[in-house]
């Protein structure tokens, strides 16, 4: 392989890495404001790296020529599906294992916090 096409190839996926890590907490403070659970904040995160992987491996030529955007869309669409299982239909049908759920992941979030101030 051509070292030029290898060093644009780098670029691109870290400045796609870096934009995702950009755009991705203000999308979740943004929703946040509206008072919706964890589950709803990573919706729209996980649907804009979806589609922007798709978008790019379709501009580089299709699913053949980078494995690191093939994965990003394969695991990403993967992840969206599981999160409109959980949001969609677990909220329809089992709301009580929802807020459960809801719970659990809010207390994680705040054993982190604690655990990073006590740092």
């Amino acid at each position: 392989m051509d070292l030029f096409i290898v060093v644009v190839d780098i670029l691109v996926v870290i400045s796609y890495i870096l934009l995702i890590a950009l755009i991705s907490p203000t999308i979740m403070r943004f929703i946040k404001k509206r008072n919706y659970d964890i589950l709803f904040e990573l919706l729209p995160v996980l649907s804009i790296i979806f589609v922007s992987s798709v978008v790019i491996c379709m501009g580089y030529g299709g699913f053949q020529e980078t494995l690191f955007f093939q994965l990003t869309s394969i695991i990403s669409f993967v992840f969206l599906l599981s999160l409109l299982f959980l949001t969609l239909i677990m909220k329809k049908l089992w709301l009580e294992n929802y807020e459960k759920l809801i719970t659990w992941l809010l207390s994680i979030r705040l054993k982190e916090i604690r655990f990073l101030k006590s740092k």
